[in-house]
């Protein structure tokens, strides 16, 4: 009995003594001696210890958190890539906002508000009120009395031929046509020059000749028909048909020695100052151009324009106020906008398109109060591809947009677990890459989206980092962070379960190991209520070590509760209980 004590007493002392043995004392794998090749197998690491403040906390937060992807698969057959060899951005060139480019099927709406341009009129220069002027074709009736008492007149023909005939009342009537030399033959006369001369002047060189000839000036000279003067009228109705003249051709007015104003000519055509900037009239005289709307000429202090020779007028009509012209940028990028004809509209902007309207109604005297709009888009387009969710073609407009409000517009089911979107944007041939918080982010640059863009959106999860929570007891549990919540040092220590929830932890041996070789250990003390503030923001990382040691009493109370069991062992052999 006396050995049975003594033996126990040895055993108990040996466990005391263990129990008062350092925490961080190494344990051994092997029982026994180890060779050379074992030793070597083991990494000696090399340990510095510094204070975890809140100054060495920020400098540790600043280090790189290494957080892997799961690209594909799962368990061991995941294919995990470090964030920061995978994750490589590249952004477009930055550019200014495109304006939209018209292209086949896009639908054009021309509003047009119809009116002559009122410009300072300008008035043909003339002194008085011109006299008729005889020219070729012109035909003259000469009348003489007959003071021979002959009952003979001769009368000169068209084909210029002499003919005699009786006349009772004494008087001799020859008639003459101006000939293409410019001549007319009047008997007893002779050739008088008469083309573009006034009527007034051969009267007066008859008169001369009948003098010279001793013969008494009693003679009458009048125009009989008007042939050479003559003006050209043209009009054009809203339609853009010329109707004023037969066969759309203009019309040959002949003129006379009554003579008639631009503004009788108008009138007689049916327009008055009632039509204001509704009727524009042209006047084309010796190579120079009059231009006037209906309210211009027919205004009060308007001057009288007197038609003459060779004057070309033309009356152009509106007859709508207002029009409107649908149309569609055809297979040849074209589009026909009525008497504005056949204009190229592919690959050129609204407001290019604009300005060339606008050029040629200024060119046709008529105001520029135009509105161009697309009511239909149908050229441009962009793709918007997501893995196991529908592909979307999204139109493009007149309102572009950028890759960040399409992203947002985008609905999108979100992902099962926290991870990372990567946007891939497919332009002319390149591929560039960013990730959905970078797009989102205010300072990134405009990306425009334009016309064959394809844009891809891939989310990938993170794989959970890994913590290990160890303390002097050996007791020893894996924790897994999230790459996104950033957990700190306080989520492990206070969590379910932590380490500092056990009131047997000795608080003042808290140590966070970082690193390889060498080793950072963190060591902080927790018994300051203060200083938990700075486990607060000190952030894990991935394979973070978080030690705890355990109170002395703690190795000695174990080493009690394994001696019970073997002095009950040792009383069962002694009281010979063991079968």
């Amino acid at each position: 009995m006396t050995n049975c004590k003594l033996i126990i007493c040895c055993i108990a002392s040996a466990l005391l003594l263990n129990g008062c043995s350092k925490i961080l004392e190494p344990v051994s794998l092997f029982v026994g001696k180890q060779d050379d090749a074992s030793k070597s197998e083991q990494e000696e690491f090399e340990i510095n210890i510094k204070s975890l403040t809140f100054n060495t906390a920020e400098k540790a937060n600043n280090a790189p958190y290494s957080r892997r992807l799961v690209l594909t698969g799962s368990g061991s057959r995941a294919n995990v890539l470090d964030e920061a060899n995978f994750l490589k951005s590249n952004f477009p060139k930055q550019s200014n906002k495109p304006h939209y480019l018209l292209g086949i099927g896009d639908q054009i709406l021309l509003s047009q508000q119809n009116e002559f341009v009122t410009k300072s009129a300008q008035w043909p220069s003339f002194s008085s009120e011109p006299e008729y002027v005889l020219g070729i074709g012109d035909e003259l009736t000469f009348t003489q009395s007959n003071d021979s008492n002959q009952d003979i007149s001769v009368t000169i023909s068209d084909e210029g031929e002499l003919v005699s005939t009786k006349d009772s009342d004494t008087l001799i009537t020859t008639q003459g046509v101006i000939g293409s030399n410019g001549n007319i033959l009047l008997f007893g006369l002779g050739n008088i020059l008469a083309v573009n001369r006034s009527l007034e002047s051969v009267r007066t060189e008859v008169r001369n000749i009948l003098i010279r000839n001793g013969l008494a000036p009693n003679f009458q000279l009048e125009i009989s028909k008007f042939r050479s003067n003559k003006a050209f009228v043209t009009v054009i109705d809203g339609s853009n048909q010329e109707i004023a003249s037969i066969n759309n051709k203009s019309q040959k007015i002949t003129l006379n020695n009554l003579q008639i104003t631009l503004k009788e000519l108008v009138l007689k055509y049916g327009y008055s100052v009632s039509d204001n900037n509704l009727v524009q009239i042209k006047l084309r005289r010796n190579g120079q151009e009059f231009s006037y709307t209906a309210g211009q000429l027919f205004d009060i202090t308007a001057p009288e324009i007197i038609i003459q020779d060779n004057d070309q007028i033309a009356i152009q009509v509106i007859y709508n106020k207002a029009t409107k012209i649908v149309s569609t940028v055809g297979s040849k990028g074209n589009i026909l906008l009525g008497k504005l004809g056949s204009i190229s509209a592919v690959n050129r902007s609204v407001d290019d398109i604009y300005e060339e309207i606008s050029s040629i109604l200024i060119g046709d005297g008529i105001n520029p109060n135009i509105q161009l709009e697309v009511t239909k888009f149908t050229s441009k387009k962009a793709y918007l591809i997501q893995k196991n969710v529908k592909s979307i073609i999204v139109p493009l407009t007149s309102s572009v947009i950028t890759l960040r409000e399409l992203i947002v517009a985008t609905k999108r089911p979100e992902p099962l677990n926290v991870g990372l979107s990567i946007i891939s944007l497919k332009r002319n041939g390149q591929v560039f890459r960013m990730t959905e918080d970078q797009i989102l982010d205010p300072k990134t640059q405009d990306i425009w989206i334009i016309d064959e863009d394809q844009i891809e959106i891939e989310s990938l999860n993170y794989k959970p980092g890994q913590v290990f929570a160890l303390s002097g007891a050996g007791s020893a549990h894996v924790v897994s962070i999230e790459p996104s919540k950033r957990e700190n040092l306080a989520d492990i220590l206070f969590a379910n379960n932590g380490a500092l929830n056990n009131l047997l932890a000795k608080r003042s041996e808290v140590y966070l190991l970082r690193g390889k070789n060498p080793s950072v250990a963190y060591h902080l003390d927790t018994q300051n209520v203060s200083r938990v503030l700075v486990a607060a923001k000190t952030e894990l990382r991935p394979n973070d070590i978080v030690y705890v040691a355990d109170r002395p009493i703690i190795s000695f109370s174990r080493t009690l509760s394994e001696i019970l069991p073997l002095r009950i062992l040792l009383r069962d052999i002694q009281n010979n209980n063991i079968p």
